[in-house]
């Protein structure tokens, strides 16, 4: 057998299995572990469009990887491709009049009396 990263002959040993039960071989010349037959799991594009939909009304990425069984960061990635797809709008006036925002509220003020004051006087 041949390593996959050196294409070293009669340098490779197994070395365990994973998770779902593949054999993990190991090379000893460069040192580097790795499984024969690797199978990299897709997702449809309806699932995608679906995450990225329930992300946008307003749900967490945690919580939509719960919801369709997918990692966070799954999510997130997907979510941060649509962003680049995305182009920024643009506007006519490049001039901003009106701004909108919420109600903020803030006091700022000092204490009339003092820790010191209430007991002295």
């Amino acid at each position: 057998m041949n390593c996959k990263h050196c294409n070293c002959e009669n340098c490779v040993i197994k070395k365990g299995k994973t998770i779902t039960g593949k054999q993990r071989y190991f090379c000893k010349q460069c040192g580097k572990t790795f499984v024969l037959e690797e199978v990299k799991r897709f997702y449809p594009e309806e699932l995608k469009k679906k995450a990225i939909r329930m992300y946008f009304e307003g749900n967490s990425s945690r919580a939509v990887g719960r919801f369709f069984n997918i990692g966070k960061e799954t999510c997130l990635r997907w979510i941060k491709a649509y962003a680049n797809k995305i182009k920024p709008k643009k506007y006519k006036n490049s001039r901003i009049e009106v701004i909108e925002m919420d109600e903020l509220y803030t006091f700022i003020s000092e204490k009339k009396t003092t820790f010191l004051n209430s007991f002295v006087g």
